[in-house]
C-alpha cells in the first residue's frame, strides 16, 4: 500500500496543505495517521478523484 504525505497530495490536487488538511478532518478524504502526521492511502485518492470528477 502506497501512502502519500499532506504535502504530496496538495501537489497533486494542486492545493494548499491546509486544504488537504480539512478534507481529512472532514472526512471527505481518507487517511491514517502515522505518529503526528497524515498519511493518504494512493488508492483512497484515487477514490476520492473518481467520485469527485
Amino acid at each position: 500500500m502506497t501512502l502519500l504525505t499532506v504535502k504530496e497530495v496538495a501537489s497533486y490536487l494542486q492545493t494548499s496543505k491546509q486544504q488537504v488538511r480539512r478534507m481529512i478532518q472532514s472526512g471527505e478524504l481518507t487517511a491514517v495517521r502515522v505518529g503526528r502526521e497524515y498519511r493518504v492511502p494512493a488508492a483512497a485518492l484515487e477514490t476520492w478523484l473518481e467520485e469527485n470528477s
